[in-house]
């Protein structure tokens, strides 16, 4: 009886994290919906379950190559962790990198580049924002997948770059300040696809301005 309640007490909070987890989900949707201040028009639940539906599905593939090719994730751990450590040098910041880890001297610090820091998120989130437009071209769809994944790329780097050094700077913990500001940056990208995408769009079919 106790094993029984327990696994539904689980199950039940597990519920629970994942109601919560896609309900803030598509709050983004929702608020990129209106960050973009959209002409281009669809109806907002139709982009609302187009964005969730594709969020979900590359979460969700992230999450089985994680499980299944653990290697995958842990490459891209070191990689990042060896750049960051390359960045951190060029600022004149002592340290040491193995494998995920950061190690930084005066004061003595340790960062763990961990599989969240990939900002995997941030990508899935712009992405699902993009692939829930329908009306734009493919081309205009591949260019702002392409270009937007690259700023997001750099930032993320950025991101963890910067929150380490004034950690090391300032005994701040400025890592966890970011989280209120990542989201808001996805959205001003994905905005900022928008906008450049509307007056294509705006033309009608076969008439020449």
């Amino acid at each position: 009886m106790e094993t029984s309640s327990l696994l539904s007490n689980w199950a039940i909070a597990l519920a629970a994290v994942l109601v919560v987890f896609i309900g803030l989900i598509a709050g983004y949707g929702a608020v990129g919906y209106f960050v973009a201040a959209r002409r281009i028009k669809q109806p907002f639940l139709r982009f609302l379950i187009r964005y969730t539906v594709v969020f979900l599905l590359l979460i969700g593939l992230e999450i089985g190559v994680a499980a299944l090719f653990p290697s995958v994730h842990n490459t891209l751990r070191d990689a990042t962790a060896s750049f960051v450590g390359w960045i951190l040098g060029l600022a004149g910041v002592k340290h040491s990198v193995d494998g995920p880890l950061i190690t930084v001297n005066d004061p003595l610090l340790t960062f763990d580049v961990t599989m969240a820091c990939l900002g995997g998120v941030l990508f899935w989130v712009y992405s699902g924002l993009v692939l829930a437009e329908s009306n734009v071209t493919r081309r205009q769809r591949v260019i702002g997948l392409i270009v937007g994944l690259g700023i997001l790329v750099v930032f993320n780097l950025f991101r963890i770059t910067i929150s380490i050094y004034l950690e090391w700077r300032t005994g701040v913990n400025v890592h966890n300040y970011f989280y209120l500001f990542n989201m808001l940056f996805v959205l001003l990208l994905w905005a900022a696809w928008v906008r450049t995408i509307k007056p294509g769009i705006a033309a009608p079919v076969g008439k020449v301005s």
